[in-house]
């Protein structure tokens, strides 16, 4: 489905003759995306490629692969159910055995759908989380695989903090301490509710920084910026929400002008999203055109990009 999605967009950009495919290729470079898991003094990103049966009622999601400079493995967040092939097929050709931490930004299906299967196939150290309470079946799911195998968990919410490896620092600049504030009638439409409760961190490698935000919607985005406005300036970002307009307002943008954003869809849901993280300095990738992305960056603000494919990238865009 993925792919002809890709074909179809190829086509339309050659015939509307958009700047933003000029020189653009199907080249399949994920082999040698993945020949080393990690490298030694870089925090490694893997931006993964999910995809979801083309009668899916749900978004395939977020999961990203991060590998800290002494090896350490971390998945923030692991997609939807259908996804989680593509992660286990990246972890694989990583040669990846553990995964030392895993992050559920928030109990979203396309953001924890794929843990049973990956929780079955990979020894997992302890699984980091809000204390959002959510029924639907998949968080359900989500539980039993952590009680199955005996996974530890930790909750966090802002202001606290923990160790990645002996050379990444990770702050959670949100949700707020305390028990949640559930709205009337939860769960019922209470995709807002959930999304802005997503975790808010940021990794921070000698100066060199990375945020990942979950689907934080603008009122959580508001909510961070009131307390931690001058602490989101970053590097590398995930663009919250997948990339949409529900979400990565200007203020946002402005605060934490990353020199890479990289957004993860089905589908390119807003380019005015696109154009303000442009005009504010950023290189934009995103998984439904790039395919895998993998940023790797030093302890010093210097980041190099990969990509699956080129087809969203721009000339000199790296």
């Amino acid at each position: 489905m993925r792919m002809v999605r890709r074909i179809l967009f190829l086509l339309l950009a050659l015939m509307l003759a958009s700047p933003l495919m000029a020189d653009s290729q199907t080249v399949d470079r994920y082999a040698s995306l993945t020949e080393k898991a990690g490298e030694a003094d870089r925090l490694t990103c893997y931006f993964i490629d999910l995809d979801v049966p083309k009668d899916s009622k749900d978004k395939s999601g977020d999961s990203t692969l991060v590998i800290s400079p002494d090896g350490k493995v971390m998945l923030i967040d692991c997609g939807h159910p259908d996804a989680g092939k593509d992660v286990v097929k990246l972890l694989q050709a990583l040669g990846i055995k553990k995964i030392d931490v895993f992050v559920n930004s928030h109990p979203h299906i396309d953001h924890l759908g794929g843990f049973p299967e990956i929780a079955d196939l990979f020894d997992i150290g302890v699984v980091y989380r809000t204390r959002l309470e959510y029924g639907s079946t998949y968080a359900k799911a989500f539980d039993a695989a952590i009680k199955k195998h005996n996974i530890p968990v930790r909750y966090l919410a802002d202001g606290d903090s923990f160790e990645f490896g002996e050379k990444v620092h990770v702050d959670i600049y949100g949700p707020p301490q305390g028990e949640f504030t559930y709205p009337k009638g939860y769960p019922a439409n209470a995709t807002q509710f959930i999304n802005d409760s997503s975790l808010a961190m940021k990794l921070t490698y000698g100066e060199s920084t990375a945020l990942f935000s979950g689907d934080l919607y603008r009122g959580g985005e508001r909510d961070v910026l009131a307390v931690h406005e001058q602490d989101l300036k970053s590097d590398l970002a995930k663009a919250n929400h997948h990339g949409g307009d529900t979400s990565n307002q200007v203020r946002w943008i402005k605060a934490v002008r990353p020199q890479v954003v990289v957004a993860m869809n089905d589908v390119m849901s807003s380019m005015s999203v696109y154009n303000n993280y442009k005009k504010y300095g950023a290189t934009f990738y995103h998984t439904l055109y790039n395919g895998l992305v993998k940023v790797r960056m030093d302890d010093a603000h210097h980041l190099v990009v990969e990509t699956q494919y080129d087809s969203w990238v721009e000339k000199g865009g790296q």
